[in-house]
């Protein structure tokens, strides 16, 4: 089976895990999880890093940290994981949804000032699939309507807008480390800022709200979000393989560009300033085609897919809130988009093998 994705766990990232387990070292506040927040933190380019136990309890700190309360409409594309809006309802606030640009598959800045009100608190731009939205007009927006930003950077992992790391823009950012995602944790996220009070807040609740001034002095009602010992021995070494792992990736891409250049398959674009880290390949077919037959025909010959992510809009918890008519581009990539094997050590002759099924599907 060619699976969608499959993590590479180098033999350095196996050493220090044993090395973890050796020390004892099991909680979330040893050395080795300090160690990782600061490489990490030096990498992407920012003062603070926060390691924590997924990328949707790093969204939720995000959240909390900037005072989205149930008062609060935070505003983001609704083509995204519903961790994007789950994060927004912990803290009993809405996410109020805008449709995406039908090129870069990222949020519509054309559409975000008409979504908000007095309530507004954040916009949270969504870095879908490893490309990044056009963060200069979001900035411009959030300073003109005084407006925080979370970045939902969890699939962009070594992406750049501006040359920049994307989690490295106001106010706050985080990413993923699921085990599909560039590096992995097992299960994992990490908070970014270059706020301290920001950063300062975020600790605070994650721990429980253990103040640290005194032996078990909790100053709020906080979580147990704290990334584990073990996860941080296996990511921290992987660190380094990051811009390999991107760069692979879009080797991946190119290659599978170049077997479909005849074909009626349109791939995610991006903008000039934005290097895309090309998380997962993605590509709409025609709307004469039947994705779920597509995906069950390659699924036959041991090939593994998975449809786009379905809107937020479209999920259960969320129907009523949203209108349903706002969000064609979004529609449309759900119906017609499917996502291929891409990760790093994928083969071309494997990529042949996947294109040729694709093509023979959709003959």
């Amino acid at each position: 089976m060619i699976y969608l994705y499959e993590p590479n766990i180098n033999k350095n990232s196996k050493k220090r895990v044993q090395e973890t387990l050796e020390k004892n070292w099991l909680s979330g506040n040893t050395p080795i999880v300090h160690e990782f927040e600061s490489k990490f933190a030096d990498f992407i380019g920012v003062k603070y890093a926060l390691a924590c136990s997924s990328g949707t309890t790093a969204l939720h700190l995000a959240n909390i940290v900037l005072d989205v309360t149930n008062d609060s409409e935070v505003i983001m594309p609704s083509m995204s994981y519903i961790a994007s809006a789950n994060s927004v309802k912990y803290q009993h606030a809405e996410p109020v949804f805008v449709d995406i640009d039908k090129s870069t598959w990222q949020l519509d800045t054309n559409l975000v000032e008409s979504k908000i009100t007095k309530k507004t608190k954040a916009i949270m731009p969504v870095h879908l699939y490893g490309g990044i939205p056009d963060l200069f007009k979001i900035e411009k927006i959030a300073n003109k309507n005084n407006l925080s930003i979370i970045h939902d950077s969890a699939e962009s992992l070594g992406a750049r807008y501006n040359k920049k790391h994307a989690a490295s823009f106001k106010d706050v950012a985080i990413h993923s480390f699921f085990p599909n995602k560039i590096i992995t944790t097992g299960e994992g996220g990490m908070l970014l800022t270059n706020n301290n009070e920001i950063y300062e807040k975020a600790k605070l609740y994650s721990r429980q709200g253990l103040s640290g001034k005194e032996e078990y002095k909790h100053s709020v009602i906080g979580y147990n979000y704290r990334m584990t010992s073990l996860s941080a021995a296996l990511g921290i070494e992987q660190i380094d393989e990051i811009e390999i792992n991107v760069a692979k990736k879009l080797e991946i891409l190119n290659y599978y560009k170049q077997k479909f250049k005849d074909y009626e398959i349109v791939f995610q674009e991006s903008e000039e300033n934005v290097e895309s880290a090309n998380w997962l390949v993605a590509v709409l077919l025609s709307e004469k085609v039947d994705i779920r037959e597509v995906q069950k025909y390659l699924y036959k010959n041991n090939v593994e897919t998975k449809r786009i992510f379905k809107p937020i809009h479209l999920q259960d918890p969320y129907k009523k809130a949203s209108n349903q008519n706002e969000y064609e581009n979004s529609n449309f990539l759900y119906n017609n988009g499917i996502c291929l094997p891409s990760y790093p050590g994928l083969t071309k002759k494997q990529i042949d093998f996947i294109s040729q099924l694709i093509i023979d599907s959709i003959a």
